[in-house]
């Protein structure tokens, strides 16, 4: 590992970090297999006097259909954009009304891992919501569309002529964003990291890390992308 990573093996430690992530409903990602693919959940909640932690269904329904009582998992989170990862296994299923949770015991040893990793989410077209960017520059404020959302930026499809007069590394301030489960209306600053084509003629989309992201805000973002996971799992069983 680089030289910032470690591993945690104090149960006390390890109980801190995931009640740091329980703060967050932290999206994460599990893994079967050592080297079998990536599926998604969260951490829904912790049981701290029986040191137990529950995960949210498997997603999409076919990974969920898979896991038993006692099968091992492989959980990926990121806290603050840093990587954080541990194993455990499956000591119950409980069924509650959104779905199933899988009540797994406290891991005994914990990595944190220099390597960033983000969940990411794509926005269904009739739910992107507007968000309102201010450049300096530009006289007026400019509305786009969200297109995708993770927990250290966005996709926002604008007009390629919007875009032109932008430099890759140029920082917005963005405004009036609600997303779903959001009490109130997001705010704060984006970086222009890269801009693709749109399916769109004379749209692109623009990929925008967010700038000074802070815990209030993360824990926002991470109540829509939770929303937005179970919507999707929601759609792909109708």
């Amino acid at each position: 590992m680089d030289e910032t990573d470690y591993t945690v093996d104090k149960p006390d430690r390890i109980a801190g970090i995931l009640k740091d992530l329980d703060h967050k409903l932290t999206l994460v990602s599990v893994r079967l297999d050592a080297d079998g693919p990536l599926y998604t959940s969260a951490l829904v909640r912790l049981n701290a006097a029986a040191k137990e932690v529950f995960l949210d269904e498997l997603n999409p329904p076919r990974a969920h259909q898979q896991v038993t009582p006692g099968m091992p998992l492989r959980v990926f989170a990121a806290l603050r954009g840093v990587a954080v990862r541990f194993s455990t296994t499956v000591a119950r299923i409980e069924q509650e009304k959104g779905g199933a949770l899988y009540a797994c015991p406290y891991p005994e040893t914990l990595e944190h891992l220099q390597r960033r990793e983000t969940f990411r989410v794509h926005i269904p077209m009739a739910q992107r919501p507007q968000i309102e960017l201010r450049a300096p520059g530009w006289k007026d404020p400019v509305i786009g569309e969200l297109v995708d959302l993770s927990g250290q930026g966005m996709c926002i499809e604008l007009a390629t002529a919007t875009l032109d007069t932008l430099e890759t590394g140029t920082t917005l301030a963005f405004t009036n964003l609600l997303l779903p489960d959001v009490s109130e209306r997001l705010s704060g600053d984006l970086r222009l990291a890269n801009r693709r084509r749109s399916t769109r003629e004379g749209y692109e989309y623009a990929g925008f890390e967010i700038v000074g992201m802070t815990q209030w805000l993360e824990r926002q973002t991470n109540l829509a992308l939770l929303h937005y996971q179970r919507e999707a799992r929601r759609r792909s069983m109708e």
